[in-house]
């Protein structure tokens, strides 16, 4: 049996070695994976093993198996990755929308300025919904008595 589980061992392993209709691509598929999961003890991902492992215990998952670390830091690498990713363009977006009360008003300082609503558009895109409080500078009437919000 290959380390890791993956190999001729077991009852997918005799069906894959059996020479039937699809054997030959799933042997395929079975070294790809052993090779990607060998190749994952050579990679440091961004996020160190020891982050991932904290976060799985948390969640009542415990593997003693570094390359399922590594693979589920990977994976979360990626993930917010796009979520960076969509949020820039959600910012260049907005930035490129024009004003419609006055053309004077555009800014000529062309630096992207991420904000939260950037990113609540871009992780809502990946099915993950924040709300953020509404803070002080968020609208006129924040902050205010609320006798005089009513007004």
């Amino acid at each position: 049996m290959v380390p890791g589980g993956m190999g001729g061992g077991g009852p997918m392993g005799a069906a894959a070695a059996g020479g039937g209709g699809g054997g030959d691509g799933r042997h395929d598929d079975e070294a790809v994976l052993t090779e990607f999961l060998s190749s994952l003890m050579d990679y440091t991902p961004t996020i160190p093993d020891e982050l991932v492992e904290h976060y799985l215990g948390r969640s009542g998952f415990y593997c003693p198996d570094l390359r399922l670390t590594r693979l589920v830091a990977v994976a979360t690498q990626k993930f917010i990755s796009d979520i960076a990713s969509d949020s820039l363009q959600h910012c260049k977006a907005r930035v490129a929308a024009p004003i419609k009360d006055n053309k004077s008003k555009q800014p000529k300082d062309r630096r992207l300025v991420l904000t939260m609503d950037d990113l609540s558009k871009a992780l809502q895109e990946h099915g993950v919904n924040l709300k953020h409080p509404e803070y002080f500078a968020d609208s006129p009437s924040a902050g205010m008595a609320p006798a005089a919000r009513e007004e």
